[in-house]
């Protein structure tokens, strides 16, 4: 009787240590879909900069002085905003990785509990 509970007892643990590794799996995957979203946003970014600069260039019309505060003005606004994505991905995958860490820190805690059950 008893070895039929400690069997149901580790039953139980596999099943909390699998969907435990589902989520850490999840997890990952969500990680790796909004680290590709803000490597998009910056590439986005540089690009219609890039864009912006030619059109600046093809632009006869500004004088040399407004041509070059308007080119300094993009490129200050192009690098704080890609610094700002910068900074939310670093933000991101500390999060991602503080999260991780503690499901994997409760997945040993449960292996652990399992392999405390006797087998009888």
């Amino acid at each position: 009787m008893n070895e039929k509970t400690n069997d149901q007892e580790r039953a139980v643990y596999n099943q909390l240590i699998i969907q435990k590794e589902n989520q850490m799996d999840r997890l990952l995957d969500d990680q790796k879909e909004i680290e590709k979203s803000l490597y998009q946003l910056d590439e986005d970014f540089q690009r219609g900069f890039q864009q912006l600069r030619c059109l600046n260039e093809n632009n006869n019309g500004l004088d040399k002085v407004k041509y070059f505060r308007a080119q300094q003005w993009d490129d200050d606004l192009e690098s704080r905003l890609r610094r700002q994505v910068q900074d939310a991905q670093e933000e991101f995958n500390y999060v991602f990785q503080k999260e991780i860490h503690e499901m994997d820190d409760e997945r040993e805690k449960l292996y652990k509990k399992r392999s405390e059950i006797p087998w009888d």
